[in-house]
């Protein structure tokens, strides 16, 4: 009989609510979201990218990316500017303000990140970031879902060096 108890989707995705909550809790208190910093620690390496670039490297539609945009700019984080070949076309920059906020909140992650893997053998966590790289090695893009992996996803995108968006 199957035994959800036992399988791996599940136990990831129990796993995952875990580090949510942990995650979620250590952003809490800079009133800011997971899709928000996505976009800002994707800023830090890619500034001044267009915001339909963008929209695609953190995988989110350009409505909805416009919404976390317009937060970031009020709270003073991103800047955004038209291009001289199409006004309507928008670079966005990252500000000293944003890119502060991101390694404040990198620290923060990267401490929870280790409260999360601790038990685990680092050579556990080398395997599953091998078995991902030999698997997906032509992905362009690691992303983490709400339900199965945001936390493993930002691990895998840091140890495959590639950018990283929550879906």
């Amino acid at each position: 009989m199957f035994d959800i108890n036992e399988e791996m989707t599940y136990l990831v995705y129990v796993m995952q609510k875990r580090m949510r909550r942990q995650m979620s809790a250590a952003l809490d208190r800079d009133d800011i979201t997971l899709e928000q910093y996505v976009v800002l620690y994707n800023l830090v390496d890619q500034d001044g990218i267009n915001q339909k670039s963008l929209s695609h490297k953190v995988d989110k539609d350009q409505a909805t990316l416009a919404r976390i945009l317009d937060i970031l700019e009020n709270r003073g984080y991103v800047v955004r500017r038209t291009t001289e070949k199409d006004r309507r076309a928008f670079l966005v920059f990252i500000t000293k303000e944003g890119k502060n906020k991101v390694k404040e909140i990198a620290r923060r992650l990267g401490m929870v990140h280790k409260e999360i893997v601790e038990g685990i053998p680092s050579d556990r966590v080398d395997l599953f970031v091998e078995l991902i790289k030999q698997e997906y090695a032509e992905a362009e893009v690691i992303v983490g879902t709400a339900t199965a992996g945001i936390p493993w996803g930002a691990m895998v995108a840091d140890k495959l060096e590639k950018p990283f968006g929550y879906v």
